[in-house]
Formats: C-alpha cells, structure tokens, sequence
C-alpha cells in the first residue's frame, strides 16, 4: 500500500510540473498562430521529492522530472528518473540510480527470489551453485562459488546491481573492492536469516529494488498463507524433539542450532529444537547425538543413492544407537527438499511443510516436488 501511495504521490507531481510549465509559458490565442521559436528550447526542473518508509523496509523514493519544450509550443516531453536508496542487511545506504537491467547473483536463495519475483531474465550472472534454478537464461556467467565468488568476472559483466549474501565473509569482504570499480552492491540478510521475518524482508527488499513490490507482496502472501496452513495442522499435536543435520563428516554432524531460520523452521513445523542451545550452524559429535537422543533426526543428501549409502553407513556409528534410528525416525531427505529445507528462500516455507509431514504423518502433506524421504526401519526390541 505505501509503495503504492509513493508511486501515485510521484506520477501526479510530474504531471503537475508538466502543466505548470505549459501554464506559465503562455498559449496562442484562439484562431491565431504563434511564431515559430527560434530553437528548441529544453527546461530541466530538479525538484526532488523524497519519501522515506521505515518499516518493514527502510527505503527513500527519489524523482528528478526533466520538462523539454520541443519545436512547438504545444509539445512537451517529461522524462522522470526514480532513485530508489534502501539500507541493507549490513547499515549500508544503497542508492540505485535507475531500474537494473543487468543483476549479479550470489547465493541460491538469492537467485530462487528473483525468478520467483518473475525477474530471472534480469540475471547476467551467478554463483555456480544457482546456475540449474529454474528460470535461469542459458547464457549466465558462472561468476564463481557461492563461498568465493570471483571479483573480476563480476566486474568484467558491468551489473548494474549485485544482490550479495550477508553472512559469507568472502562476499562481505568484496564490497569495497567492488564499490571502487563502480559496481553497486545490496547485502540481504541472506545466511543471517533467522525467522520468517528475515526472509520476507529479503523477498521486499529485492522486489523494491527491482522495481516490482506488487510481485514482492502477493509472493510474501502465499508464503504467509503455507505457513498459517501448516501451522493450523499441527497445533495440537504433540511436539517431538528434532536434530536438523546439514552435512555430515567423519568427526560428527553439522546441526542447525538456535538463531537460525532453520531453528523457525523446525517450531512451525511443530517440533522442538534439539540443539537450540547452540547458535547458528555447528559441529557435534556423534556421541553428542546419542547423548541429546532426539525423537527425530532429519538429514540431508543430494540422491537416493547417497541417501541409502548415508542410512546404511549410520548404523555403524552411535546414531544407529540413538531411539531416532531404533524406531524408524533417522530421515534422510534428497533432491529438490534439500533446497527447500537449507535456503532461506521464499521456498522454505515449502521446507516447514516438509519437515511437518515427517514429524506429524497424516497431519501435514508434503510439498510436491522431485524429491523424497527415506528413513531407517524400526527394530524390534529383543527380549
């Protein structure tokens, strides 16, 4: 609604100064003709009107409205240039000058915003973890790895605005290199995402800076109505304790810990945080598991084959002790659930009903997509 109103305030002040101009320079009277000027004659006004929103986004609208008196004095060209300045997700003050054309991408759940927005077409390049998003032009330029991306190949593009990911010290440490050579950069919240709250703000942000809050909210909508869905399923059900695992290595588990979107993710889909005293990702072992003993844990693989491999392989390890893998709750998720249970993208509302359907069956429907869930069958206790 503000953005609208903003929009509305800056198209009649345009056609205001339009007509005040014409006004001012006077018209030939009925059945006379006027000489003819001249020259052409060309009038810049620059009156800039300013509008600040501060939340949820803090963004100032800015227009320059150029008037030309052209050969006749009838004719008059307006021209109206929109500087749009938002602060980002690090405090830093964002001036884009005019509606970007040519974006460079840096994280995935950046580039599933922007084509989810309708605006894939935009990107010239991105990271080589976005490159097979749906939507995606064939010919984006592969500007590096998401962990390091590649400062020249981003220069060399020309963008005329890089979207960044806050949270990656690599990208956090190529702003000032890449302010220098006049590339303009927005750092979403991105990895620091740690509620809904926080991805919705990138999904505005974005839509704002591209020229599309229409688009920005009817999809912060349909976020809002999946997980008032899923969070309706499953309000009275009882909430089992989850260990949410993002890689597994040799030494132990990578788990999502509390501050994290992920943490969010597992309370709407009605379950309980088992290593939420931790902050942010971290890395326990798998004693550590066994220990904590969570009714669920939920992983995640890229196939079904390394899916398998991943659940046959953890039975030699002290998570084929835990109650999790005992009773058929130890759940390897792959394919396309992977992106949405790990991306704080608009799709990770879609990864809160996945992570539901494992934790309350029958209760919640998983999302339809091309991915599956495979878990360890129960066993019987001896006795």
């Amino acid at each position: 609604m503000e953005t609208r109103l903003l929009a509305a305030a800056a198209a009649m002040l345009v056609v205001g100064l339009a007509l005040g101009y014409l006004a001012a320079s006077g018209s030939p009277a009925a059945g006379t003709r006027a000489p003819p000027p001249a020259a052409a004659e060309t009038v810049t006004v620059r009156e800039t009107v300013t509008s600040t929103v501060t939340s949820p986004v803090t963004v100032t609208v800015s227009t320059v409205e150029t008037v030309t008196k052209a050969v006749t004095e009838t004719d008059t060209a307006v021209k109206v240039e929109a500087r749009l300045s938002l602060v980002d997700a690090l405090g830093r003050e964002v001036v884009v000058e005019a509606r970007p054309s040519r974006i460079v991408v840096l994280a995935p759940s950046i580039t599933e915003t922007v084509c989810m927005l309708g605006q894939c077409g935009r990107v010239v390049g991105a990271d080589s973890f976005s490159l097979n998003i749906e939507g995606l032009p064939g010919n984006v330029t592969d500007v590096g790895g998401y962990w390091q991306p590649d400062p020249e190949k981003i220069i060399s593009l020309k963008p005329d605005l890089v979207l960044a990911c806050s949270g990656v010290p690599a990208q956090e440490r190529l702003a000032r290199l890449l302010e220098q050579h006049g590339v303009t950069l927005f750092f979403t919240r991105c990895d620091r995402s740690r509620d809904w709250s926080d991805i919705m703000w990138d999904v505005r942000s974005i839509s704002l800076l591209l020229g599309v809050p229409e688009k920005g909210e009817k999809l912060i909508s349909w976020m809002e109505a999946v997980l008032s869905n899923v969070s309706a399923a499953v309000a009275n059900e009882t909430r089992p304790s989850v260990a949410l695992a993002v890689y597994f290595d040799e030494k132990g588990v990578w788990v999502s810990g509390g501050g994290t979107f992920q943490d969010t993710m597992i309370a709407t889909a009605g379950g309980v945080n088992a290593f939420s005293r931790l902050h942010g990702w971290a890395m326990v072992g798998y004693e550590d598991i066994l220990s904590t003993d969570p009714d669920y844990i939920v992983a995640t693989k890229s196939d079904p084959a390394a899916a398998n491999a991943t659940l046959a392989a953890a039975a030699s390890t002290p998570i084929g002790e835990t109650r999790a893998y005992r009773e058929g709750r130890f759940c390897i998720v792959y394919g396309d659930y992977v992106n949405m249970l790990n991306r704080p993208s608009p799709r990770a509302v879609l990864g809160a009903q996945l992570l539901a359907s494992i934790l309350h069956p029958g209760k919640v429907e998983p999302p339809a997509a091309d991915g599956g869930v495979v878990c360890s069958q129960p066993q019987q206790e001896s006795g």
